[in-house]
């Protein structure tokens, strides 16, 4: 069967009025979805500087997470610092107590002190947010992203303020009575033998050794071949001794004090033990004891450098914790700024790709009365064309 042939003016309304249908099917879709570029197809320089946009807010909405992780990582080690400061402000007070303490209450105030010290080890040991520790000693680094660009990192490097030497340098202190003089004799393999006096100034003499003098901190240095250790004598009185190095102190309050050395020339971890009738207990690392002793007659001048190296320690506290917080302030700076940075990527890809739904709807409303008037217009022109059937009539 031969195609039927339209009249210009049947086809001209017949194709007009599938524009207007394309038209409306186009208007509908923007109004669902609210995009006006929703592929390459539609326009495709708008779609892909959008995508271009789009991408980067995702890269950085990405980092978002990682900087406020660092923040919380950052905030847990200034809460551990600021413990830590009300535990040395603790132990400044104790200290301050035992300037009118009586030789009775003395002791208790130390173990007090001692064990206020030992929390700071537990404190500082204890603040750790996500496996990461910023304030129980040096090597650890907090590494923050902020975009996809290797160099726009933020690093922070941890501190120590824990109760050691590398730390606040808190010592322990060691009570010890007032005596007028003792003689420390120190034997070793060869049964050698010297001897030396004990004053407000000590010093240390061996045979064919260097001599050594330290201050009225009860710290001693022995220098055998290439092993050094030092010790710090915290008792009222008493004798030692060890089958390789032996030290002997001779005190009139007649107390035993028993001080050991390893059992043999090459000291290791843990060989150094503290322990008497009258004494603190102390155990060290690699036969190094450290302290202060407490003696009654110098009692004001001792706690006045206690108290001066409390003060010190909280001077390092302070100073870390600022340090501390200027990074939480940097990170928080950073955060805004991603947020704020993320929306307006955000913002400038919508403004590509939305559409205008308000405008969409007035079109809708156009293309459906255009829609009418098109089916109307495709009616006349049909009932033209049925005129020449009258002729037939």
């Amino acid at each position: 069967m031969a195609d039927i042939t339209l009249s210009n003016a049947v086809r001209s309304s017949l194709l007009s009025l599938q524009n207007t249908t394309q038209l409306i099917n186009r208007t509908q879709n923007r109004l669902s979805t609210g995009l006006e570029v929703a592929g390459p197809i539609d326009d495709p320089v708008k779609f892909f500087q959008a995508k271009t946009l789009s991408d980067r807010a995702t890269d950085f909405d990405d980092k978002k997470s990682g900087i406020d992780q660092g923040i919380s990582t950052l905030t847990a080690a200034i809460d551990g610092a600021e413990g830590i400061e009300n535990i040395v402000s603790q132990m400044k007070g104790l200290a301050l107590s035992a300037k009118s303490a009586t030789s009775s209450t003395i002791a208790e105030l130390v173990s007090q002190f001692n064990d206020l010290r030992t929390q700071i080890a537990n404190l500082a040991s204890d603040t750790t947010y996500q496996g990461q520790n910023l304030v129980n000693g040096t090597g650890t680094t907090l590494t923050v992203n902020f975009s996809t660009d290797t160099t726009s990192t933020l690093a922070v490097a941890s501190v120590d303020i824990s109760e050691g030497g590398d730390g606040l340098a808190i010592r322990q202190v060691l009570t010890q009575a007032e005596q007028s003089g003792a003689v420390v004799n120190v034997s070793y393999a060869f049964g050698t033998t010297t001897s030396l006096t004990i004053a407000d100034t000590m010093s240390i003499t061996f045979a064919n050794q260097s001599a050594f003098t330290f201050g009225s901190q009860g710290l001693y240095t022995f220098a055998y071949g290439t092993v050094d250790v030092g010790i710090s004598v915290g008792s009222v009185g008493g004798a030692a001794s060890a089958s390789t190095f032996a030290l002997t102190q001779v005190l009139a309050a007649g107390t035993t004090l028993t001080l050991t050395i390893g059992s043999a020339l090459d000291v290791q971890e843990n060989d150094v033990l503290l322990s008497g009738a009258d004494s603190v207990g102390v155990s060290a690392t690699v036969g190094t004891v450290t302290g202060q002793y407490i003696v009654d007659s110098t009692l004001t001048n001792q706690i006045n450098t206690l108290v001066n190296s409390l003060d010190s320690a909280l001077t390092t506290l302070r100073t870390k914790s600022q340090t501390l917080g200027s990074n939480v302030a940097l990170l928080q700076t950073r955060l805004d700024f991603t947020e704020s940075y993320v929306n307006t990527l955000q913002g400038g890809a919508d403004k590509l790709t939305l559409a205008d739904l308000n405008e969409e709807g007035a079109n809708l409303l156009a293309l459906q009365t255009r829609q009418q008037l098109g089916i109307s217009a495709l009616s006349f022109a049909g009932q033209a064309e049925q005129g020449i059937l009258a002729l037939f009539r």
